[in-house]
């Protein structure tokens, strides 16, 4: 459970995302570690409205191919660690997303994707992995 030693897997997933293609083993990781530990919500800032939203929902909304709000966003943010997760709706799908603003990397999955798995994207606010379609 990622809140036994919570650097240690903040820094387990983070390299998994930064991995070249095999980055989508962080969403695994991700899911198994820190999805069912309640003790790792007890240390989250809920954040309001975030920025950050936008990307995930823009490569969600890109993926099923036309315009569709973002609904029932959450998200939340460990500051020490500068690491924001959350989640969100696209047309009936759930969009989970996790952000690491040290090295302006995340994550976002949509659930169910198109053809029906867990759609994967690795982003960046600024460009870079997310404007190189041979990272993604």
């Amino acid at each position: 459970m990622a809140s036994e030693n919570l650097s240690h897997h903040l820094e387990v997933l983070q390299q998994k995302l930064e991995q070249g293609q095999g980055y989508e083993q962080a969403l695994y990781y991700f899911l198994e570690e820190f999805a069912g530990d309640a003790r790792f919500g007890h240390n989250v800032q809920r954040l309001i409205r975030l920025a950050l939203l936008d990307e995930p929902g823009h490569v969600a909304t890109t993926s099923l191919g036309k315009s569709s709000s973002i609904e029932q966003q959450r998200a939340f943010r460990l500051p020490q660690f500068r690491f924001i997760h959350g989640n969100a709706a696209v047309s009936g799908r759930v969009v989970l997303f996790f952000y690491f603003e040290e090295v302006d990397t995340g994550l976002m999955a949509l659930i169910p994707g198109t053809k029906g798995g867990t759609e994967i994207a690795r982003f960046r606010l600024t460009g870079g992995l997310a404007s190189n379609p041979k990272h993604n």
